[in-house]
């Protein structure tokens, strides 16, 4: 239950992200934007854990855990940085684009790559991991396509739609292998012999008379 519902939460992350770019890609500060939700991914859990800290050192009960302070102060100015001089990350910003699709393609060819006897994966769930990954390489190595960020924002969204699609297909693979394992032995077929096992059993039962 709790993997499921990290996949859950990182496809409906994943979905809403890809939504959002293909919507707003061609606003002229989307990677502007883009940058300061990445400081804020840094600067609020940071913040959340050390205030968490601070709770915990007001009471005496509990001990500090001062390891993990450096950490967290060090992803909150991190954050600010990047929140206050996010126009020195675009093309940080459009570069980790990039890498995340190679990623999330690398991963679902591997991962129905490594499944595809157990799930009995069908050849064109292949064909989304490919494209995402095709995207992610171009992505590298087309000049024309580093300059247009509009268009790279736009790829990026639709391959992150690609991404949950696969997904959703991996789930639905994995559901039917799970009814297939657990199916009730009382569905399967009873041969001839077992009947007439049964009949005899049944006729040994029965009382004299």
């Amino acid at each position: 239950m709790k993997k499921l519902s990290i996949n859950l939460l990182t496809n409906v992350i994943l979905l809403l992200a890809g939504i959002i770019l293909i919507i707003f890609h061609n606003v002229p500060t989307i990677m502007l934007w883009g940058s300061r939700v990445v400081g804020a991914m840094f600067l609020l859990p940071a913040l959340i854990y050390l205030v968490m800290v601070a709770v915990r050192h007001a009471d005496t009960r509990s001990s500090t855990d001062y390891l993990g302070v450096l950490p967290a102060v060090g992803g909150l100015c991190f954050g600010l940085v990047i929140i206050i001089k996010a126009h020195l990350f675009d093309g940080i910003l459009q570069l980790l684009m990039g890498v995340l699709l190679l990623v999330l393609g690398l991963f679902h060819i591997v991962y129905l790559l490594l499944s595809r006897n157990s799930l009995n994966i069908k050849g064109w769930y292949y064909l989304c991991p490919l494209v995402v990954l095709l995207c992610g390489i171009l992505s590298f190595t087309v000049a024309s396509l580093q300059a247009n960020i509009s268009l790279v924002v736009l790829i990026t969204g639709i391959c992150l739609l690609l991404f949950n699609f696969t997904s959703l297909q991996e789930y639905l693979a994995e559901r039917r292998a799970r009814r297939a394992i657990t199916q009730p032995a009382e569905t399967m077929p009873v041969s001839q012999d077992d009947s007439i096992t049964q009949a005899e059993v049944s006729s040994s039962e029965e009382p004299s008379i």
